[in-house]
């Protein structure tokens, strides 16, 4: 489970954040831990300040006395929300989780699925039909939208020297046409993120391998393509107009291809609920539609036929009780909204991957109760420092807590800046504490793409 509550059902950690590049092999919480190379002392009275070249002056040393993270505290403070309740979101592929074995050989350049983007902005969407039985339109609406509606599958493909390919199935989930020309499949980026090799199964059981055109983290949508796949667009409607109350009609390959094409039948519970995926803050619409492991990347349809948005999470557990037990929800989905996936595949079609600044970090906020406890500032506590990322190059380490950054304290409960919306290049200002003292740091923002 991640800071924000979330996870899948493979074990893995979730999507990364607009923070975060890879999980790197962390510090173990609790070790000791010096001022960052890099990192200006903010003024105090003992500390030296840098010299008047803009040389940093020495480091200054820490104090031997410290209180020590214990090795829980990272993954304790994860998911603490106001009023200390937990509350989870399960982001929805099927399958997953699986270690991957050890290669001896990487797959060759025809047997990797490349990010590379085409140039060109195709018209997406097909013509929608109208519905004719008004009384139980979730009936005519499944049989319009389920023939453009496929499974996705992810693989880990491996050359084992001697032996036959290995394939290795890591998550699985479902997409939908957009495309009927070009073979462009819209679906989940956490469905297919993590394989080198992703095949499609339509809904007459063909299977077919996938190119990936491209994906992204941050609002979690990606784009595949099947050539001369034959299967028409489903027609895409307007998510701005959509209203609470409204029908929703999810349909998905719930648990991978075991039921396939499976249609769950609800209604708009919010048209914009915003949450938090990761850190990244999504306005989503929510519905009580069942959405289940398998409909990650499937659509959530609207009572025209027309598709609104894309099926990715659910709300697991929403809090305990006085004895510590987790109060389940029942009935609580998430999709994004289609104009938003419908204008990041645009994108992604054009250009194989969206620039996304960041400063390479996982991070878990601190809760007032929690700060008291460990006698710590409340801020942003490191989990996690992507190699090679801004974080790193500043010279930042697990356990650190962000007190301020981009001129946002976090002191006050505060979340993190959302940082994507920035140009890569940028520099922003931050404050961290570290062992009782607090010091001045600035980070170059790097697109989190290129990182990991």
């Amino acid at each position: 489970m991640n800071e924000n509550g979330f996870n899948n059902f493979g074990g893995q950690e979730g999507r990364p954040n607009h923070f975060s590049g890879q999980n790197n092999q962390p510090n173990q919480p609790g070790t000791q831990q010096t001022p960052p190379y890099g990192y200006q002392p903010a003024p105090q009275p003992d500390m030296q300040q840098p010299n008047m070249d803009g040389q940093q002056g020495e480091a200054p040393k820490p104090p031997k006395k410290k209180r020590k993270f214990p090795k829980a505290f990272v993954s304790a403070v994860a998911g603490v929300v106001a009023g200390g309740l937990l509350t989870a979101f399960v982001i929805m592929p099927a399958a997953g989780g699986q270690a991957a074995l050890p290669a001896q050989q990487l797959p060759t350049r025809e047997e990797q699925t490349q990010e590379q983007g085409t140039g060109e902005t195709p018209s997406l969407g097909g013509e929608a039909q109208s519905i004719q039985n008004v009384q139980n339109p979730a009936v005519e609406i499944a049989e319009n939208i389920s023939g453009s509606v496929v499974g996705i599958t992810a693989y880990n493909k491996q050359l084992v020297s001697g032996q036959e390919p290995v394939e290795q199935a890591l998550d699985a989930g479902t997409g939908f046409v957009i495309s009927e020309a070009e073979g462009y499949i819209l679906t989940n980026n956490h469905v297919v993120a993590n394989g080198n090799l992703i095949k499609v199964t339509t809904p007459d059981g063909e299977e077919h391998i996938a190119e990936k055109v491209g994906g992204d983290a941050t609002t979690d949508i990606a784009v595949i393509k099947v050539e001369n796949l034959g299967i028409k667009a489903v027609p895409i409607g307007d998510s701005d107009s959509v209203k609470a109350g409204e029908l929703a009609v999810a349909i998905g390959n719930i648990r991978g291809e075991t039921f396939n094409n499976s249609v769950t039948v609800g209604h708009v519970s919010i048209a914009q609920q915003e949450i938090s995926l990761d850190g990244n803050k999504m306005q989503m619409i929510q519905t009580d539609a069942a959405i289940n492991a398998g409909n990650s990347g499937g659509p959530l349809v609207g009572e025209n036929g027309e598709v609104i948005g894309v099926n990715t999470a659910k709300k697991y557990y929403s809090g305990i009780d006085a004895n510590g037990n987790l109060l389940t929800s029942e009935g609580v989905g998430y999709a994004i909204p289609i104009n938003k996936a419908v204008d990041t595949a645009q994108q992604l079609i054009e250009n194989g991957s969206i620039p996304r600044a960041g400063i390479g970090i996982t991070y878990s906020l601190i809760s007032d109760v929690d700060a008291k406890l460990w006698d710590t500032p409340r801020g942003a506590l490191v989990a996690d420092v992507t190699t090679g990322g801004p974080a790193d190059q500043a010279g930042l380490q697990q356990n650190d807590v962000i007190m301020e950054i981009d001129g946002v304290d976090l002191t006050t409960g505060a979340d993190m800046p959302v940082l994507s919306q920035k140009e890569v290049g940028e520099k922003i200002a931050a404050k961290v504490w570290r062992e009782g003292r607090e010091y001045s740091v600035e980070f170059t923002l790097a697109d989190m793409n290129n990182l990991g």
